[in-house]
């Protein structure tokens, strides 16, 4: 049985434009390999349903599942680009009190 969409938190709507082109690539791609649904569902690991969700694009199913079609279907490469490592360093540097300055606390 699908998920129920959240009422609480919106998709913001550039979220759903990709999911549905996600949802549409994968399709096209798998039937241009002629790989029927049941077949490539089996290969991804996923119900039949929730193969279908992907292919429409839906929020609801999980960020793996359609990474995991996109990388069964080598196209993967295409549709995500992997962040440089620039995007994956953080300037913020934490930095902790030592136990001395807590003696003010009591």
């Amino acid at each position: 049985m699908p998920k129920k969409k959240s009422e609480i938190t919106p998709i913001p709507l550039p979220v759903e434009h990709l999911l549905r082109q996600w949802g549409k690539s994968i399709r096209a791609q798998r039937q241009k390999a002629h790989i029927h649904m049941r077949d490539f569902a089996y290969r991804i690991a996923v119900s039949l349903d929730t193969l279908q969700r992907i292919e429409k694009g839906e929020p609801s199913v999980q960020a793996s599942s359609y990474l995991n079609a996109m990388l069964t279907l080598g196209i993967m490469d295409r549709l995500c680009v992997t962040p440089d490592e620039s995007m994956m360093i953080s300037t913020i540097q934490r930095v902790r009190s030592s136990a001395k300055d807590d003696n003010d606390y009591f």
